[in-house]
This record gives C-alpha cells, sequence and structure tokens, in this order.
C-alpha cells in the first residue's frame, strides 16, 4: 500500500470514528438530559400524577444506565482515535491509562460517579431524591469542566453551563411523563402543562442568556462569522432551539388552554407537538455532538 491508499485509509477511519463519537455523545448528552430531568420534574412538578411518580424513577435509573455505558464508549472512541483507528487498541492498558489521566478523565469521573448515584438512590426512601439531585448537580457542573469550556480560566463560564444544563435537562425531562398523561388524564396533563408552562419562562432566559454568553465568549466576539465552522454549527443548533420555543409557545397558548376547556382533540394535539418538540432537542444534541467532535471556537 502506498502513502496515498494509507492516507485514504487514515483518512475513512477518521471519518467513520467521528460518525460514532457522535452518535454516542448525542445519546449519552440525551440520557443524561432524561435522566436529570426526571429528577428535576419529580422534585418540582407538584401535579404529577402518582402513576408518573411511580414511573419517573424507572426512567431515572434506565437513562442513567444508558449514560453510563455512553462514557464507558466515549472513552474506547478516545483510545481508538488515539490509536489512528486500531480497534485492538482497546486492550491497550497504556492507551486507556493515558486517557483516564488526560484532561477528560476528571469530566468522566464526575459524570458516572454523579449517574451513578443518581441511579442507584432514586429509590431509596425519605433521602433518595435529595441524594439524587446531588448526582444530577454533579452531572451538570461536569460540562463546565472539559471541553470548549473547560479551556478558559474562571468559574463564571462553568457556572454558566451547569445551569444551560439543568435548564436543558428540566425541560428535556417534561416530555416524557407530560405524553404518558394526555393518553389517560386530559385535566391532569393541563395542569402539569400550566405548571411547566409558568416555570418555563425562567428557563427559556436562562438557556439564551447562557448559550449567547458562552458564544460570544469562546468565538472572541465573532458572532457573526458565518465562515467559521463553530459559528456555523451553532447558528444551526440555535435556529432549531428557536423552533422549540416556538412549539412551546403554542402548546401554553393554545393548546393548554383548550385541554383545560376539555377540547377532546387537545390530548391527541398536545402529543403530537410534544413528539416534535422531542425530536427536534434530539436534533439540538446531534449538533452539540458535532460542535464538540468537529470543531473548536478557534476555527
Amino acid at each position: 500500500m502506498d502513502i496515498r491508499d494509507q492516507k485514504s485509509v487514515s483518512s475513512r477511519s477518521i471519518l467513520i470514528i467521528d460518525a460514532i463519537a457522535i452518535a454516542v455523545k448525542t445519546l449519552g448528552y440525551l440520557s443524561m438530559a432524561v435522566a436529570m430531568g426526571s429528577v428535576l420534574c419529580l422534585t418540582v412538578l407538584r401535579q404529577l400524577p402518582k402513576a408518573e411518580r411511580h414511573f419517573l424513577p424507572w426512567l431515572t435509573f434506565i437513562a442513567a444506565s444508558i449514560a453510563l455505558i455512553t462514557i464507558v464508549g466515549r472513552i474506547g472512541i478516545e483510545v481508538i482515535f488515539l490509536a489512528e483507528g486500531d480497534v485492538a487498541a482497546l486492550f491497550d492498558g497504556e492507551l486507556i491509562g493515558f486517557i483516564l489521566s488526560g484532561p477528560l478523565a476528571q469530566t468522566f469521573f464526575i459524570q458516572f460517579s454523579g449517574l451513578l448515584l443518581t441511579g442507584a438512590s432514586i429509590f431509596i426512601p425519605v433521602v433518595g431524591l435529595p441524594l439524587a439531585l446531588i448526582g444530577v448537580l454533579a452531572v451538570s457542573a461536569s460540562f463546565g469542566l472539559s471541553g470548549h469550556v473547560g479551556s478558559y480560566e474562571g468559574l463564571w463560564l462553568s457556572v454558566l453551563i451547569t445551569l444551560h444544563w439543568l435548564a436543558l435537562g428540566f425541560w428535556a425531562g417534561i416530555f416524557i411523563p407530560l405524553y404518558r398523561v394526555c393518553g389517560y388524564d386530559a385535566q391532569s396533563a393541563a395542569k402539569i402543562a400550566h405548571e411547566f408552562g409558568r416555570l418555563a419562562v425562567g428557563l427559556v432566559g436562562i438557556l439564551v442568556i447562557a448559550g449567547a454568553t458562552t458564544l460570544y465568549q469562546l468565538t472572541d466576539g465573532r458572532l457573526l462569522d458565518f465562515n467559521d465552522g463553530y459559528t456555523q454549527l451553532f447558528a444551526i443548533k440555535l435556529s432549531v432551539f428557536l423552533l422549540v420555543l416556538a412549539l412551546a409557545a403554542v402548546n401554553k397558548l393554545s393548546l393548554t388552554p383548550a385541554l383545560n376547556r376539555g377540547d377532546r382533540l387537545a390530548p391527541g394535539r398536545m402529543k403530537q407537538s410534544l413528539l416534535l418538540e422531542g425530536m427536534l432537542i434530539i436534533v439540538v444534541m446531534v449538533v452539540s455532538a458535532s460542535i464538540i467532535t468537529l470543531t473548536s471556537p478557534a476555527g
């Protein structure tokens, strides 16, 4: 094999690794958000029916378990990437040790510990929910310790990212229980949607302020430099999120009042809206994973 063939094989390997990395990160982000959001919904929403209070701990456990698996998968991907696509490197103790002693190690450790605490404690009577909340805070804080944000000095950007993930987790956490309740109790669904709608105003503020400030800081103010891959992907992420906000506004201003009035078509329409909103959140997660994998604020 000549040098050009070797380069071609290497390029294909990198593309495959990048694609797998984006998929694993997306699954990890989604499962972490659902695990965190389920705990936050159990903590904050007072209108949840008894059935959902029994269901959400199981959802938390399942989501946290999936997220734990993705962390192990990400470590494996990092090892294969360093080995230029050599899968046999998964059994190389030196490379694994190098990854586990590198800058990502702290993030992986905190996420793993937080998810383990969240998933394991959620069923414990009385103290389980407070312990799970500690795990949620640990997981959300871990995102400010590495990646693009972790390279910046000072705590304020990390605090913003922590708040961003708490808000995003709560938002992601409402979809499944509200979707389920729409299927069997329209009045309870209306109460949950109204309660979440009041809180969503603050969530939007946190998400917008945290996202805009982070983008401004990481790009040194180059918000409109669309020749830069990082800014392009961030613009796509922002555009999709604006669609999420538009759907959320429809839910709050139209579908929630329809549920309150007893409109027989409202539960079905709310479920359709939640399904579309959830799909858009998945797109946001895919773009976020692509940003971390393929670009940097410096271009």
